[in-house]
């Protein structure tokens, strides 16, 4: 028994020093938890510090995946002068009650996930004031970031959105199958079902995230990543892609608003060139007037990863430098 208990206590000792490890290679970490005003649920965030800043870059990341994985560009856009901050997302991370929690939201009720963002936004505000927020999202984290415009886009000062989601009418027959399905599902299990109809169509073993094929095995041997969403998850997960392409109830404050959309040209989420333009219209006919985009040829989903990144990180950095409201 006693040599169980010291297995067990030596694995723990190994998973912890190695979590520290990878955040103690980057400059002023500070990592803390608060409490989501929506359920109690305790959130974890990541802010990086620097001298005399210029701004505050705020990251909404993307579907089964963590906050970690945005360091290094964290690190770089620091390096330049801005505060940065990202949480998990509910769900995600270690924004979870337990491990066996992974892909679960806690609730039906997508609003959450989104005034989650939102609680996030007013911390870092009231912790640095004065500074403007730029919020960068990626992925998932573009629908909670559109869903979060709707009712707090005067909090922001530019927008990014990074390999988003567009507008795919299955989204509702989805939700209706997973409230369907509900009950022949156990409450914290994946949802192979589900998974194989959102990524339908997509290239195997995680091939469609990246031509870099190191980066895959990265994110392939990463515990943290690559779950599959409970059926909660994904009732959430459709709800966002629903109501970010929903005209309604938009309370537009912030028109000018610069917002920036990028992508790889080769990227199965966007669903094509022209979904990507579609998705530019969208945003101006909801009422922004500053919206530009990017496709980068021969990238895939996550451009932040490929070896051309330091491309695609300069043009953010400009991005948050020069645009103006």
């Amino acid at each position: 028994m006693v040599f169980f208990l010291f297995l067990y206590s030596f694995g723990n000792y190994i998973f912890d020093t190695m979590s520290t490890r990878k955040i103690c290679r980057y400059n002023n970490m500070i990592i803390k938890k608060i409490t989501s005003k929506q359920d109690g649920l305790k959130l974890e965030i990541a802010i990086m510090e620097c001298e005399n800043p210029k701004g505050i870059v705020q990251f909404s990341h993307g579907m089964a995946e963590h906050k970690e994985r945005y360091f290094d560009f964290m690190q770089y856009l620091n390096d330049r002068g801005y505060i940065c901050v990202i949480h998990d997302h509910r769900g995600h991370g270690s924004s979870v009650k337990s491990k066996n929690d992974y892909g679960y939201f806690y609730t039906e009720n997508a609003d959450y996930i989104v005034d989650d963002l939102f609680q996030v936004t007013e911390y870092v505000q009231d912790t640095y004031p004065g500074l403007e927020v730029t919020l960068f999202s990626h992925s998932m984290g573009t629908l909670v970031a559109r869903c979060y415009l709707k009712k707090y886009d005067a909090h922001i000062r530019r927008l990014i959105l990074c390999g988003p989601p567009t507008e795919n009418s299955a989204a509702s027959l989805g939700l209706a199958l997973a409230k369907i399905i509900k009950p022949f599902y156990k409450e914290k299990k994946g949802n192979g079902l589900l998974n194989k109809m959102a990524f339908a169509g997509y290239e195997t073993e995680n091939r469609w995230l990246s031509k870099n094929p190191e980066n895959v095995d990265r994110y392939e041997a990463d515990e943290l990543c690559g779950f599959l969403f409970t059926t909660n998850g994904f009732i959430n997960l459709f709800q966002l892609m629903i109501r970010a392409f929903d005209k309604k109830n938009w309370n537009v404050k912030n028109e000018d608003l610069p917002i920036l959309m990028i992508a790889g040209q080769e990227d199965p989420v966007i669903q094509g060139k022209d979904k990507f333009e579609q998705l530019k219209q969208f945003l101006m006919g909801v009422g922004y007037k500053n919206v530009s985009s990017k496709l980068y040829p021969t990238l895939k989903h996550e451009i932040l990863n490929e070896k051309e990144n330091q491309i695609i990180y300069e043009d953010i950095y400009e991005f948050i430098k020069n645009a103006k409201d």
